[in-house]
């Protein structure tokens, strides 16, 4: 018992400095007119209000939501900026340039085109040639079957969610190995950022917010780098004693130290 009250006592004290980031934020970012990185104004916030509200999320939202990932992924979030629409978080350059996700016409691409056309916007990253190859050849695909067979892909991904509430079950589905619907080159943070862009609320268990929890950072956990599945579930605790969404904390975190963000050193 005395245990889980320490956990909680480091938990509420991570939760207060959350809240002097998220205004340290909001102050610089009003000073500076750049409204457009506001949480509130994010497309990962926009799809979950989609999604509460009841909409449903077709293929092409999926696929949609998986590209964004990939572009996010070991790429300045700079580069996009200046296409992201404020108003819907949409961007804007690459919709158009997949044919606003059409799958028949993405599965007749050849991954070499979207990989040179990438380039030329200047947002391609280390990893953009393997993430296309997997989307063409595979990820579509599976995505296709998932409809196939449960009608919409949310029915399936729904089911995984009614036996654990946290997400992390529907997360291991699409990125472990041993996992027949595995989604080719993306791990737990690539995956869960596909599922925040089509309106699940959760963290994305990357390295940096992995070390911004950690003991040498926030102090969350006794780990230096904290497993992703700790990750999602410490990022839930804070969001929960704050009264935010998951996503809205990781955000906030992740903004605190991003370079053209908050570029804060966090310990």
């Amino acid at each position: 018992m005395e245990g889980a009250n320490t956990k909680m006592d480091c938990i509420d004290k991570v939760a207060e400095a959350v809240k002097h980031m998220e205004e340290d934020l909001r102050r610089k970012f009003l000073e500076n007119g750049q409204e457009i990185k506001l949480w509130e104004n994010t497309y990962v916030k926009h799809q979950i209000d989609k999604r509460e509200s009841g909409y449903v999320f077709s293929l092409s939202d999926h696929i949609c939501g998986m590209v964004y990932s990939m572009l996010s992924s070991e790429s300045p979030w700079q580069r996009l900026e200046n296409s992201i629409d404020i108003d819907t978080g949409r961007i804007v350059a690459v919709d158009e340039l997949f044919h606003q996700y059409d799958a028949e016409y993405l599965l007749q691409c050849k991954p070499d085109y979207l990989i040179e056309e990438i380039k030329k916007f200047g947002y391609a990253g280390r990893f953009t040639e393997k993430y296309m190859k997997a989307l063409i050849e595979t990820n579509i695909k599976k995505l296709k079957e998932f409809e196939k067979q449960y009608g919409n892909i949310d029915v399936y991904y729904q089911q995984l969610i009614e036996k654990d509430a946290t997400l992390k079950s529907l997360v291991k589905a699409l990125s472990d190995f041993q996992s027949k619907d595995k989604m080719e080159q993306m791990a737990e943070a690539l995956v869960s950022e596909y599922l925040r862009n089509v309106g699940y609320d959760l963290a994305k268990p990357d390295r940096h917010l992995s070390k911004i929890l950690g003991s040498t950072g926030l102090g969350c956990s006794d780990k230096a780098e904290v497993p992703p599945y700790e990750v999602i579930d410490i990022v839930a605790e804070i969001a929960d004693s704050m009264g935010r969404r998951p996503s809205e904390v990781d955000y906030i975190l992740w903004a605190s130290q991003a370079k053209g963000y908050g570029e804060k050193c966090i310990k």
